[in-house]
């Protein structure tokens, strides 16, 4: 093997990794898992949890529109 098939094949690694990487991130089946993880932050201030769930709510309406 020279360097240059080698250096191929870890760039073929590297950009699967990415596509799978990017699928997992986008895909709808992990809405709500990102959702709740959105929210962790807020999670000892129930003042701006309320805060953050309003504007989701308000999003998610005019994203359905």
């Amino acid at each position: 093997m020279d360097i240059g098939m080698i250096r191929g094949l870890g760039t073929v690694v590297v950009m699967v990794a990415f596509v799978g990487l990017a699928l997992w991130v986008f895909s709808s089946r992990r809405k709500s898992e990102f959702d709740e993880a959105t929210m962790l932050p807020f999670a000892d201030d129930p003042e701006a949890s309320k805060h953050v769930e309003q504007a989701q709510a308000k999003a998610s309406r005019s994203n359905n529109e």
